[in-house]
């Protein structure tokens, strides 16, 4: 390999080595200060974002906010927990460590210059309820962002994930959406039977398919209460 290239990946395990030892040193010094998991009965928790890309800094940023509103005002935010949806091969790893964690996973911050100076505080998050993979369900993923009760969809799928293409797996899952096949679970299987496809759509069919099960579901009312 390049010269470059292992100066790269040697500065690149000096600095992990680094993040280790200072990490180790807090740990010891007992500069460590912990929010634990909110005590709550998570059932009352309620879906109202469905996110999709539930990478490192959705987890860190968007659901720490939320966890911290949740912990400020319990009534007000329980109806707007996170429910995240994969729709990448590589996404499989990360439902199946959160699913093993009940869903409950650590934020890590720190702050000074130095081993020596650092503090460290763990914050335990709960506010990302599940997730799932819509390569797994289609329908599913459909009927989810299709939900009433979900009122935002939002993204975090890097530069390259909205440039992605419509493809015809996003068509097949339109259609089928708007001839119903999504709207139970008794059409999960029938969906994937009728267009394998469907299980490569990428985020853009899967909110467009729910898109239209929504208009067709429940139809906009124009002025005078007549629906659309």
């Amino acid at each position: 390999p390049p010269a470059s290239y292992s100066v790269k990946t040697s500065a690149s395990d000096a600095l992990r080595d680094a993040h280790a030892r200072s990490f180790s040193t807090l740990a010891m010094s007992g500069s460590v200060t912990r929010a634990p998991a909110l005590a709550c009965d998570r059932a009352e928790l309620q879906t109202g974002i469905v996110h999709f890309g539930v990478g490192g800094f959705h987890r860190s940023h968007q659901q720490a906010y939320l966890d911290e509103l949740l912990r400020l005002d319990f009534e007000g935010t329980k109806r707007w927990c996170t429910t995240g949806v994969g729709v990448l091969d590589f996404d499989i790893k990360m439902r199946d460590y959160l699913r093993a964690n009940d869903f409950v996973y650590p934020v890590v911050s720190r702050i000074g210059e130095t081993p020596e100076q650092m503090t460290m505080h763990v914050h335990e998050v709960l506010t990302l309820r599940d997730m799932i993979l819509s390569f797994e369900n289609p329908a599913a993923a459909v009927r989810l962002l299709a939900s009433p009760t979900t009122k935002i969809v939002s993204l975090t799928i890097t530069e390259f994930g909205y440039r992605v293409p419509i493809n015809d797996g996003d068509r097949a899952l339109v259609r089928l959406a708007l001839e119903g096949a999504t709207d139970d679970a008794e059409g999960d299987a029938r969906c994937v039977e009728a267009n394998p496809l469907t299980r490569g759509a990428t985020v853009f069919g899967v909110v467009l398919a729910a898109l239209a099960s929504r208009r067709r579901l429940r139809p906009r009312a124009v002025p005078g209460g007549f629906p659309r």
